[in-house]
């Protein structure tokens, strides 16, 4: 987990690619990466591979002449993945072309299935249905590692989450492990039509949203009345306040400085 440009898809590229890197190790299964080791992954980048003009069938067809894989095998992944089978792939929408994409890669019945932002360009309907077929993939055996900016995906699917920042793993752990890296720390979470938001920084530090704020501090109920009359007197219209445990954005601010989008 991480922002944009912290350098997810190029450590992704490396395991799965085989991309050469600088400095460090990486090891699938205990070795060092070889032509066996990367024939054990699928990966799923952010942009697809899909043929727009051939039906969902047609692209399994092509790829599973790429992969080597048996022909009974498409008519597996159309049934796992409740695929359109005679729809062209220029037809389809962005969650259909991602369920594609996904099943493109496990033609090959890989070990390891590795996603690169997996729900970017998804409505909510449709990302919480990816997350769901996800889940029946991890629960069949597949070891799932997927690359995202969003909070909420990481904290739903991860068994264990590393956060990355500027080329740099900063921290590992499971969700809750992580959040205790924020301490005795709370969140207080504002929301509305928000103004003189610069001068809540002397409180803690802050994540701006689209319509709120959420201000990280270790005393949220001496500093609460405070921060509602500093926003009120520079003309704010607050709708709602509320003190919240710390989520993986948070201690990704502790950690960094700064906020994940």
């Amino acid at each position: 987990m991480g922002p944009n440009g912290a350098g997810k898809t190029t450590l992704l590229r490396i395991i799965a690619e085989g991309l050469s890197y600088d400095s460090g190790e990486v090891r699938i299964f205990g070795k060092p990466i070889s032509r066996e080791s990367l024939r054990m992954i699928g990966y799923v980048p952010q942009e697809d591979i899909l043929y727009n003009l051939l039906t969902v069938e047609e692209n399994l067809r092509f790829y599973a002449d790429i992969f080597d894989a048996p022909i009974e095998r498409i008519d597996e992944i159309i049934e796992l993945l409740d695929l359109p089978r005679k729809k062209k792939v220029k037809e389809l929408s962005g969650g259909f072309r991602k369920r594609l994409s996904i099943g493109v890669m496990l033609l090959h019945d890989p070990k390891i299935l590795i996603l690169d932002e997996p729900s970017v360009g998804l409505d909510v309907p449709t990302r919480r249905e990816l997350w769901s077929l996800i889940e029946n993939l991890k629960e069949e055996g597949k070891t799932i590692l997927i690359a995202t900016h969003y909070m909420e995906e990481a904290e739903i699917l991860a068994d264990r989450v590393g956060i990355i920042n500027e080329g740099k793993v900063i921290a590992v752990g499971t969700v809750e492990e992580l959040k205790r890296l924020a301490g005795e720390s709370s969140v207080i979470k504002v929301s509305g039509v928000l103004k003189g938001l610069e001068r809540l920084s002397e409180f803690g530090k802050i994540v701006l949203k689209e319509d709120s704020v959420r201000i990280i501090t270790s005393n949220p109920k001496e500093v609460l009345a405070r921060i509602v009359e500093v926003l009120l007197s520079a003309g704010s219209e607050i709708r709602m306040v509320k003190i919240e445990e710390p989520t993986l954005e948070d201690v990704f601010l502790k950690l960094t400085g700064r906020g994940l989008e």
